[in-house]
C-alpha cells in the first residue's frame, strides 16, 4: 500500500515539474536568466558611469534586476527540491531491490549498486541534517555512492582471482555431471 502511495506522490512531482517548465528546459531558462541578470548589471554599471542614475530607464532596469534577481532564487529552490526528491526516489528504489532476503545470494552485483543508489540518496539529502553529517559525514556517504563503493568491490571481491569469486566457479561447475 505505501508503494502504492509514494509512485502516485512521485507520478505527481512529476507532472508538476514538467508544469513549471513546460515551454523549456530549466537550466536553459535558468541560464538565460542569468545572462539576461548580467547584461542588466553591466547596463547600470555604464548608466551609474554616465551619471544618469535618475532617470526612469534606470530605475526600471533596476527593478527588472531584482525581478530577475528572484526568478533565479525560485529556480535554484526548485532545483534543490528536484534533487531531494531524487534521493528520495533512489532510496526508496534501492530499498525495493534490498527487500529480497536472498539478493546478496542470487545477485550480488545489483545488491551492490542498490547500496551504491542508498548510500548517494543518503549523502544528498544529509545536507539537511546537524553537524557532522550535513558536511563530513554526508559527503562521505555521497562520494561512496557517487563512486560506486559497492560495485568495485563487489568485484574485487568475488572475481575470478579472488578467493570467493574462485569458490562460486566450484560451486557453479564442480560437481555438475
Amino acid at each position: 500500500m505505501s508503494d502504492e502511495l509514494f509512485g502516485r506522490a512521485l507520478t505527481r512531482v512529476k507532472v508538476w515539474a514538467g508544469a513549471i517548465g513546460a515551454n523549456g528546459d530549466a537550466k536553459d531558462m535558468k541560464a538565460a536568466a542569468i545572462v539576461a541578470q548580467k547584461r542588466i548589471d553591466l547596463a547600470l554599471n555604464s548608466a551609474a558611469f554616465l551619471q544618469s542614475s535618475n532617470s526612469n530607464a534606470y530605475q526600471k532596469l533596476v527593478d527588472a534586476s531584482g525581478y530577475l534577481n528572484d526568478v533565479i532564487e525560485y529556480l535554484e529552490k526548485g532545483e534543490k527540491i528536484y534533487k531531494d526528491l531524487k534521493a528520495v526516489n533512489q532510496i526508496f528504489q534501492a530499498i525495493q531491490v534490498l527487500k529480497d532476503d536472498n539478493i546478496m545470494i542470487n545477485d550480488p552485483a545489483s545488491a551492490a549498486a542498490a547500496f551504491d543508489s542508498l548510500f548517494q540518496g543518503f549523502g544528498t539529502l544529509a545536507k539537511h541534517f546537524p553537524p557532522p553529517f550535513n558536511s563530513t559525514v554526508g559527503e562521505l556517504l555521497f562520494q561512496c555512492g557517487d563512486l560506486k563503493f559497492f560495485s568495485n568491490m563487489n568485484r574485487v571481491m568475488t572475481g575470478q582471482g579472488s578467493n570467493l569469486g574462485r569458490a562460486m566457479w566450484l560451486r557453479d561447475n564442480i560437481g555438475r555431471d
